[in-house]
């Protein structure tokens, strides 16, 4: 009941969300949201198939040591909008009111540093653009955020090998979505009973809701055998 593809290579680009696709609307900022990272994952499917796949709604994000003396929800709002603004003042633009941060949630961890034998709590902060991680670590060590120091966690990980972290996934592993969208149109290059050709998603924008499907190891995707 999955779509399947091995993992040969990967990158991720930032764009508009798509409805239906990503989260068009923070619930945690109450905002709209203007670009969110896209995750694409080259391989191939069992059957031998080339696929770009299009992994939405990963974020990139570290985690910050929470001391608990100031209520959460508030205490989380004001830390977003200092690192926003802290964000804006080094790329020069303090006047902007761009966000940067997408969402800040508390969870329990074990901190990496020293001995502890119990969890404590953290505040996880997700970003839109994972070019970004870097800086807002820098600015919450050099005390740039709410005129306090910060000790970032998990900061060094790169953003796709987070996503492959978080779901297990490995190189030349095989990913399986359990729904997935397909391009329209689908359909089999002349020649090669290997090869799919779709247009760009710019060109149509008839995107087919999630469906749950039952492939084969041999299948092979064209205009027929696409779920509608």
């Amino acid at each position: 009941m999955v779509f399947s593809v091995r993992i040969v290579n990967s990158d991720f680009y930032i764009a508009a969300p798509i409805p239906d696709l990503d989260v068009c609307n923070s619930t945690f900022r109450e905002t709209a949201i203007s670009k969110v990272p896209i995750i694409r994952v080259y391989g191939a499917t069992p059957s031998g198939q080339k696929t770009c796949l299009h992994v939405h709604g990963v974020f990139p994000y570290i985690y910050v040591p929470y001391d608990g003396t100031q209520p959460s929800d508030k205490y989380m709002k004001q830390l977003a909008v200092s690192v926003d603004f802290a964000v804006q003042v080094s790329l020069g633009k303090a006047s902007s009111s761009r966000q940067h941060v997408y969402e800040i949630s508390l969870v329990k961890g074990i901190p990496f540093y020293g001995y502890h034998e119990g969890e404590r709590d953290f505040l996880k902060i997700s970003l839109y653009n994972p070019f970004l991680v870097t800086r807002v670590v820098s600015l919450l060590q050099n005390g740039a955020v709410m005129n306090k120091v910060f000790q970032p966690h998990e900061a060094h990980i790169p953003y796709l090998l987070q996503f492959l972290m978080d779901y297990n996934l490995y190189g030349m592993n095989l990913l399986h979505a359990s729904a997935a969208k397909f391009r329209n149109p689908v359909r089999l290059v002349d020649g090669d009973g290997e090869a799919i050709t779709v247009k760009s998603l710019a060109e149509t924008q008839r995107v087919k809701s999630p469906v749950t499907f039952c492939a084969t190891p041999n299948q092979m995707w064209n205009e027929d055998t696409v779920p509608r």
